[in-house]
């Protein structure tokens, strides 16, 4: 009987500590690159994260620009469409997550967007441990699949800003797809609210939303919006909890 106590007691310990590591392990939270840290979106992306207790790495050009007083964060100066600044910043990341503005150039494959798929993809093929890339996409992209249709459907003159940026969010999902990386592309609604280019964001958490992986989430009266603090909420959901590897989704009311 006392053989058998002392086994018991043993098994104990064990499954005492297994558990104190699994909670040390929660307690640390996801490790988050955040490329655009300094926009609106990404700003909120890399607070949301930092509210749950991950560990947050914002990163841009100009890392004056990210200054927050947290010890889960830190701020470094980078470049998305750099391979070995990326290489170099994301490794030994759980999640990278790509949250920037476009350059607006004409030609979509050298948009920010189609060039920081393109090194992430050329950083992680073949790597046993990837980090799960997750980029910010854009709205007409998950209605229309070609350039074709995108030109059809949005006006898109070419030698427009616009031009450049939409279709090469469409340049870097076919990027991500024709991959073997961990990837998910997050395609915002129609209308983000709480955010206009060039201002401060205003925005509203409610931490609710509707996800689908086939079209636009609309709401009763046919409107597709999320509140920019609730996109956030989505991006760092996808970066906790992957629910999306190797596909496209989008959010909404």
């Amino acid at each position: 009987m006392n053989r058998i106590g002392d086994e018991l007691c043993r098994v104990g310990l064990v499954l005492l500590l297994l558990m104190a590591g699994m909670q040390s392990a929660l307690a640390a939270g996801a490790r988050i690159v955040v490329y655009g840290a300094t926009g609106a979106i990404g700003g909120l992306i890399t607070e949301e994260a930092l509210r749950r207790g991950d560990t947050v790495v914002g990163v841009a050009r100009d890392p004056s620009k990210l200054a927050i007083s947290d010890p889960h964060y830190t701020a470094v100066a980078g470049d998305v469409t750099n391979l070995d600044s990326f290489k170099s910043i994301t490794q030994g990341a759980d999640a990278v997550i790509i949250s920037v503005l476009d350059s607006g150039k004409n030609a979509p494959e050298d948009s920010v967007s189609a060039q920081a798929a393109k090194v992430a993809v050329e950083a992680y093929t073949g790597v046993a441990r990837s980090p799960h890339i997750i980029e910010i996409g854009a709205a007409p992209t998950m209605n229309y699949e070609t350039e074709q249709a995108i030109r059809a459907n949005v006006h898109l003159p070419d030698g427009s800003p616009m031009y450049g940026i939409i279709l090469g969010h469409l340049v870097a999902l076919k990027t991500f797809r024709a991959s073997h990386i961990r990837w998910t592309v997050l395609t915002p609604p129609s209308h983000i609210l709480g955010w206009t280019l060039g201002a401060p964001p205003q925005p509203h958490r409610t931490g609710k939303y509707r996800v689908s992986t086939t079209e636009l989430v609309s709401d009763a009266q046919g409107q597709s919006a999320i509140d920019v603090a609730d996109l956030a909420v989505a991006a760092v959901d996808e970066a906790e909890h992957p629910q999306f590897v190797g596909k496209r989704f989008t959010v909404g009311y």
